[in-house]
């Protein structure tokens, strides 16, 4: 008996909430438009939340109310678009093709390191302890936030300390691009040949020397042997010009700290 009556109030009570959550529902129940079923059926259904939005569904009403581009959903890319736009009765946008690269040579054995880290891996937590613990104020920190943030698991952490591109996974969806406290990361136009990977622009060629042992030191080496004259030293930097880029390799041959990056 003493069981009974608590278990009949907690059933009446749980009967009553059912009942006002069923009218609740019925009350501020919105219909979706048919469109913006539509909408929602064209866009990839990862949820990934690169576009900014609560998943595809609330991208979906975002494009339905005209609160979003029919190109935001950077995993759907092109097809997506034009899917999309063909739904709304709009002109597709013309879309960049992008691919993913990683602004950093600093392997394990070529950082410099200040401190043995032993801690959380997260790179976050590793810059905020004096500033991460490798010499170079540039460089990747190692802990793999990239890696835990990708939806498509196509980063990982490579034995050498640096994270890896798998490009048949990468959906260019951007979000380690926007995780990276270093922002090591970019999206660049599909037709990158080369790059220079390293991000230590503001350090001298003999500082970068003191921290990194694969860090650009502005010494001018791949402008002159570049036979077609792609490459230029602006602000003591090398600026490749993608579009007479042959993508030889003459530069990265010649890389005396080998920063220069075959991305095709």
């Amino acid at each position: 008996m003493n069981i009974l009556v608590p278990t009949l109030i907690l059933g009446v009570i749980g009967a009553g909430v059912g009942t006002l959550l069923s009218l609740a529902h019925k009350v501020f129940y919105v219909e979706t438009s048919e469109l913006q079923k539509r909408i929602r059926e064209a866009l990839p259904g990862t949820n990934c939340g690169a576009c900014g939005y609560p998943g595809c569904d609330g991208l979906a009403e975002a494009i339905y109310r005209g609160d979003a581009p029919v190109n935001s959903c950077p995993v759907g890319g092109e097809s997506t678009a034009r899917e999309i736009a063909s739904i709304l009765g709009l002109e597709a946008p013309s879309l960049q093709e992008t691919k993913l690269v990683l602004f950093c040579s600093g392997t394990r054995d070529k950082a410099i390191r200040k401190f043995d880290y032993m801690g959380i891996e997260d790179c976050n937590i590793r810059s905020i302890l004096w500033g991460g613990d490798i010499s170079c104020p540039y460089g990747c920190l190692g802990g793999g936030t990239c890696v835990k943030s990708c939806p498509f698991s196509a980063l990982s952490m490579g034995e050498d300390g640096l994270p890896k591109i798998d490009y048949l996974k990468c959906k260019t969806c951007g979000i380690c691009v926007q995780v990276c406290p270093r922002h090591l990361f970019a999206l660049v136009p599909k037709n990158t040949k080369v790059i220079v990977a390293c991000n230590a622009r503001e350090l001298s060629g003999r500082d970068t020397r003191k921290v990194c042992s694969a860090g650009c030191i502005k010494c001018g080496m791949c402008a002159r042997v570049c036979p077609v004259g792609a490459i230029k030293m602006e602000n003591n930097w090398p600026v490749i010009d993608q579009e007479k880029c042959i993508a030889c390799g003459a530069c990265v041959e010649k890389c005396p700290v080998h920063v220069m990056h075959l991305v095709v």
